[in-house]
């Protein structure tokens, strides 16, 4: 029998068991709270299934296409739901370009009752008003899990990647997102023996390699914001939480010293990329580094399963934190993937019930065993080549949103930063330019918008 097997019987008889102890919970007073909120799911908590049942149905617009692995975890995650309660889900998969529409469509009450989002989303739908707060479902027990609320089993660190600026949990996440510095433990045994800790440490190491005639970083120039990693990690590492998202606020921040210390960094990598790296179509360089043909790679913790197809099949990617820097912050970056529930949702006591079931420990089990991601319950293991990236998160002692969540401006950091980031990284102006440029632009952007 193999794994999968076995989870789908042990979560049949879990949710048999989950919506006994559900209602029984219920029943000894463990209320979810009264509804004077948008996040409650009940007048006083004794009647969450009943109610999500008479409701009958809930709405799912997925982003993931049918064929990729997170599409078919949550349809059969949806189809026992469905078995066990009698709710049906009505799953309707619009891809990726369907998020272009479905601020118009939630607007017009057209949208459906859950969808999926992510970190670097909260600013935006939050100023759109796309989502119904869910601090009702973190009270809310998880089924099959002994009492276990949907809190207990989401790490702070990862509410907080999917809480909104008003301290609102916007979304319940499934999957953790990460930046990290990655290698291949097969073909760089002494990296991964002796990671660099320190930015010295690190560049000591792009010197090595380069010295033996190797090419250090691989580098998929044409996407900015791929490029802008690594500005993002040095002002996370100067100038912690906040520093860069404050650059589009005000103008003056831009002279604080973390801002130029960051951009000398960054112009200190330039000899260390692959020739024509700001031309390079993506995936063409995430491709040669799996491949061996360069040592490192930043990028997200999808790197992994992106790039399998192209690794050898003895390689053994891995990964290393950002390295710190003297007297600065040592902030791990955690996103997360997860699912909202629309502020004009028809069916929000289902849907809110759905969302407990999503969470118990076997279903997102999976997003480990058959996406090859990480998990956002930390009792549920990340795959070996995203071990070392989950226990950052997890051990994390400072933590930050996604590109600090800079990108909620999205005309300054479309227009000002991206742009200015990409001739910094490709050699076209030095740091203190980047610092005036930087400074001025974004006094133009604030004074007209």
């Amino acid at each position: 029998m193999n794994r999968r097997n076995k989870v789908r019987i042990s979560t049949k008889a879990g949710l048999a068991a989950s919506l006994v102890a559900l209602m029984l919970i219920s029943a000894c007073g463990n209320k979810v709270g009264k509804k004077d909120d948008a996040s409650s799911s009940s007048t006083d908590g004794t009647d969450i299934v009943a109610a999500a049942k008479a409701e009958g149905s809930v709405e799912y617009w997925s982003t993931w296409a049918q064929t990729e692995p997170q599409a078919k975890i949550f349809k059969a995650a949806a189809d026992d739901f469905t078995a066990r309660t009698g709710i049906k889900v009505d799953i309707k998969y619009i891809g990726r370009d369907g998020e272009k529409s479905l601020p118009q469509d939630v607007a017009g009450a057209d949208g459906p009752d859950v969808f999926n989002t992510s970190t670097d989303h909260i600013a935006e739908f939050e100023a759109q008003k796309m989502t119904r707060p869910l601090d009702g479902v973190l009270k809310m027990p998880v089924p099959g899990e002994a009492g276990k609320t949907v809190a207990d089993v989401l790490s702070p660190n990862v509410v907080k990647s999917a809480t909104d600026s008003s301290g609102h949990l916007d979304f319940v996440p499934n999957t953790l997102i990460s930046t990290a510095i990655w290698y291949d433990a097969a073909r760089f045994p002494d990296i991964a023996a002796n990671p660099p800790k320190t930015w010295t440490d690190f560049i000591a190491l792009l010197a090595r390699e380069k010295a033996a005639g190797k090419t250090p970083i691989a580098q998929d120039g044409l996407v900015d914001y791929y490029n802008a990693y690594w500005f993002y990690e040095l002002m996370m590492r100067y100038g912690g939480p906040g520093s860069l998202a404050g650059l589009s606020t005000d103008a003056r921040n831009w002279d604080a010293p973390a801002v130029l210390r960051a951009a000398k960094a960054v112009a200190q990598l330039i000899p260390y990329f692959q020739d024509g790296y700001m031309g390079t179509k993506y995936p063409a360089a995430q491709n040669d580094w799996a491949q061996g043909k360069e040592a490192l790679n930043i990028n997200g913790t999808w790197l992994p399963a992106e790039t399998h197809p192209q690794a050898p099949a003895d390689a053994a990617p891995s990964s290393f934190p950002f390295p710190s820097v003297d007297g600065g912050h040592d902030s791990v970056e955690v996103g997360s993937l997860g699912w909202a529930v629309s502020s004009k949702a028809k069916h929000v006591e289902a849907a809110e019930l759905f969302l407990t079931y999503m969470v118990t420990k076997a279903n997102l089990a999976k997003i480990g065993t058959e996406a090859l991601n990480i998990p956002a319950r930390s009792d549920d293991p990340a795959p070996p080549a995203l071990k070392a990236a989950q226990d950052a998160i997890t051990g994390a002692s400072e933590t930050n949103l996604t590109y600090d969540g800079a990108t909620a401006d999205n005309k300054w950091w479309n227009d000002v930063f991206l742009p200015l980031d990409d001739q910094l990284l490709g050699g076209k102006i030095s740091p203190e330019q980047f610092v005036t440029q930087g400074r001025r632009k974004t006094a133009d952007v604030l004074a007209n918008s």
